[in-house]
Parts: structure tokens; C-alpha cells; sequence
């Protein structure tokens, strides 16, 4: 069988491979891709303290009303006319009085906790925007480098693309479709020479029966990188 299309063909691809591979490792890309997530990160983030915001403001309304209700019946206690009152009603009052301003108490301490928990919230929140603006900031200046690093190899990839399109026809349609098979799953190189009773590939030596078939048919699948191992005649 003849190897040298395929293998000219396959030459010329390692060319497209490089750049693509150049690419995916761009680390114009990479960073683009982490400011991306951060960007994602803080909008997850800033709902969440939104929804906790919410939720202190319903608290402290709560709180306010209580507050406004306990200080009502004290207000009432205190204009009621205490020499028109027995001494049992009087004691009574006064407990009543006492345990009110304890209620009053209470419920500025949660109110000044919430308080204090909200402006912590509007701190984080506040933070959290200016790394969402941080981050969109830098994503957009990787990204437009990294699009200016893919335009910059453009050309080269359609011009390499035509000449593949073009040696392709002279070649056997099935070595294609088993070639660009494993192209896809990032094997490369996809064919390679038989290295004494080895994978030209992984190096791993092959089984009898294997060689045996490969001298027959020509080419042979390793089993282990899943390459083509090809015998030069």
C-alpha cells in the first residue's frame, strides 16, 4: 500500500494542527475564559446578597412595626392618670411599664444587629460590583487580543485548509474518514511507521498476531493510542 499521500497529507496537517493547538492554549483565550467566570461568579454572588438584602429589609420593617407597637402601649400607660389609679393598678402599671421598656430594648439590639448586617450586605455587594467591573473590563481586553491572534493566523488556516482539500481527492476516501476520525479526537500524528516490533506512536510493543496481521493488510490500529501503524514495502 501507498503511504505517501496520506503521509504528505498528513504533513501538511501537523501545520494546521500547531496552530489550532497554538490556540487552545492561548493564553489571551485562557485568561478571557477565567475573567469570564468571574464575571459569573459575581452576578451569582451580587443575586444572592440582593436576596439576603431583601430579606433584612422585610426583618427590619418587622422590627420597626413591633418597635412602634410596644412604644404605642407604653405611650398610653404614661398618659393614663396615676392618682385615679389604686395601689394594686399601680403595681400592675409599673410591671407592665418595666416589661415594655424590656421589649423596647430587646428590639433595638435586633434592630441594630440587622441594621449592622445590612450595611455588611451593602459593603459585600458593593465589592462584588467592582469585581464584575474589573472582570468585564479585563475579559474584554483578552478577548479582543485573542480575536486579533486568531485573525492574525487566518489566512494561513484557509490557505493550509485548500491545499488539504486538494491532496485529499488523490487519496483513498477510507483512509480519510479514519484519519479525520481520530484528527477529531486530538490523536496526532494519526498515521505512523512501525518501530521495529513497536508503536511508532506510544512506543508500546506489539502482540505477534498483530504484526503478522499489519504485514498482511498494511496498516493496523494500535490498540493502546489508537494510531495507524502503517509498514513501509
Amino acid at each position: 500500500m501507498d503511504f505517501k499521500s496520506i503521509l504528505n497529507y498528513q504533513q501538511l496537517d501537523s501545520e494546521l494542527f500547531k496552530i489550532e493547538k497554538q490556540l487552545r492554549d492561548n493564553t489571551n483565550k485562557k485568561n478571557a475564559n477565567i475573567m469570564r467566570e468571574n464575571m459569573k461568579n459575581a452576578q451569582t454572588r451580587s443575586l444572592q446578597l440582593e436576596e439576603k438584602a431583601g430579606s433584612l429589609l422585610n426583618d427590619i420593617e418587622k422590627v420597626k412595626n413591633q418597635f412602634k407597637l410596644q412604644k404605642d402601649k407604653i405611650d398610653q400607660l404614661l398618659a393614663k392618670n396615676i392618682n385615679e389609679l389604686d395601689k394594686e393598678e399601680i403595681e400592675k402599671l409599673s410591671t407592665l411599664k418595666e416589661k415594655l421598656s424590656q421589649n423596647l430594648n430587646i428590639l433595638e439590639k435586633n434592630l441594630s444587629n440587622l441594621a449592622e448586617n445590612m450595611n455588611l450586605v451593602l459593603s459585600d455587594f458593593n465589592k462584588t460590583i467592582k469585581i464584575f467591573n474589573n472582570a468585564k473590563e479585563q475579559y474584554a481586553k483578552f478577548k479582543n487580543n485573542y480575536d486579533n491572534d486568531v485573525k492574525s493566523v487566518e489566512a494561513k488556516q484557509e490557505e493550509l485548509k485548500k491545499e488539504l482539500k486538494t491532496i485529499s481527492k488523490k487519496i483513498d476516501p477510507k483512509l480519510i474518514e479514519a484519519y479525520e476520525k481520530r484528527r477529531k479526537e486530538n490523536i496526532f500524528p494519526v498515521f505512523v511507521e512501525l518501530k521495529g516490533n513497536s508503536c511508532g506512536g506510544c512506543h508500546m510493543e506489539l502482540p505477534y498476531a498483530n504484526i503478522s496481521k499489519l504485514d498482511n493488510e498494511g496498516i493496523l490500529t494500535c490498540e493502546h493510542c489508537h494510531r495507524i501503524i502503517y509498514k513501509q514495502n
